[in-house]
């Protein structure tokens, strides 16, 4: 019995050592060695591949374009200035006049006869007056008598005074270099004083009103050059002429005038015109909109490589969208931009980059 517990005893110990000698015959060395793989592959699997490619900024050179409606540069009133039935009218709707121009002609009434006793009564006081002036030298007449005489010559020279005046307003002249746009009083109206014989309306230079975004208007300057294309076909360069310094409170816009040059006002009132005003360049990148995103406070920017292969959030400021990308402000003048992956990896998170050049990735 005794031999059988050795020969068993012995048989356990010699299946544990085998069973352990792998472990007991293997160096410290040769686990480094075999241990370093694993981690650098554990390593590599850690680092998650992007898509980068270098943006470089170039000056854009923004337009700002805006519709507005052609306008004269001043419209004016042809009134009547006393009261008389018009005889002629010169001119009719549509033509063009001179300042100075007779528009329309009032018939004289009875003027020329109140003229002519209003000029009688004044002689007559005239005389009487130098009359009394010969006797008041003579102690002949009080000096109120010649006072009194002196006050008829005064207010009969302003009589006189006055009916010349008025004739002069039976000729309605223009007041301004234009187009007749209203149709004139024709011969046989009546005019009372203020009554209406025409309007002027003067095209040369004519005038687009149009309204521009709070946000471009500090680009806009008065003096600067614009271009305007009418509907009708024009396309002419013109002068911003007056700036509102107050916005319009429901489009948050602000009015601009244009002045346009119309020699022989070959272009037309109330016509639909696009103004475009060239913005001083700014150097801005223009990026796919595919790469934009959105961080934590909601705010639009684009994930830059650092140049330790870490990836950080830019935010950026979009200043114009078009069909092929958005130009934005913010960021270096040349930046490495993760184009594909951005969405999934973080500030300071390095990263294995692939890099994208003209359409081919490396």
């Amino acid at each position: 019995m005794r031999k059988s517990y050795i020969w068993a005893s012995a048989i356990t110990v010699g299946l544990g050592l085998w069973m352990a000698s792998p472990y007991i015959m293997s160096s410290p060395a040769s686990e480094e060695t075999e241990a370093a793989p694993a981690q650098e592959a554990a390593t590599a699997e850690k680092l998650f591949k992007v898509r980068v490619k270098t943006f470089t900024a170039t000056p854009r050179v923004a337009v700002v374009t805006a519709n507005g409606v052609t306008t004269a540069s001043r419209r004016v009133d042809a009134r009547a200035r006393t009261n008389g039935t018009i005889t002629e009218s010169f001119f009719k709707q549509g033509q063009s006049v001179k300042e100075g121009d007779v528009l329309c002609r009032l018939d004289m009434a009875d003027r020329a006869s109140n003229l002519a006793q209003a000029k009688a009564s004044l002689a007559s006081a005239q005389r009487d007056f130098e009359a009394t002036e010969r006797l008041v030298k003579n102690s002949y007449a009080t000096e109120s008598k010649l006072w009194a005489d002196r006050a008829r010559v005064d207010a009969g020279q302003a009589q006189v005074e006055n009916i010349e005046t008025d004739l002069t307003y039976l000729e309605i002249k223009s007041p301004a270099d234009g187009v007749l746009v209203e149709k004139p009083e024709e011969a046989g109206s009546l005019l009372a004083p203020g009554g209406l014989c025409a309007t002027v309306s003067e095209l040369d230079p004519l005038l687009v009103d149009v309204q521009i975004s709070e946000s471009n208007i500090p680009y806009v300057v008065e003096g600067m050059t614009a271009k305007a294309k009418l509907v009708t076909g024009e396309e002419v360069m013109g002068k911003v002429r007056f700036i509102s310094k107050t916005a319009d409170l429901s489009t948050r816009t602000f009015k601009v005038e244009l002045e346009l040059a119309n020699p022989g006002e070959r272009m037309r009132e109330g016509v639909t015109t696009e103004i475009s005003v060239g913005l001083p360049p700014q150097l801005a990148q223009k990026l796919p909109g595919s790469i934009l995103v959105l961080n934590d406070a909601g705010k639009f920017g684009v994930r830059v490589l650092n140049a330790d292969n870490t990836t950080q959030f830019q935010s950026v400021e979009v200043i114009a969208q078009e069909v092929d990308g958005m130009w934005v402000l913010g960021l270096p003048n040349t930046v490495k931009i993760v184009t594909l992956g951005q969405d999934y990896v973080r500030d300071g998170e390095k990263v294995d980059p692939v890099v994208e050049t003209a359409g081919v990735t490396q």
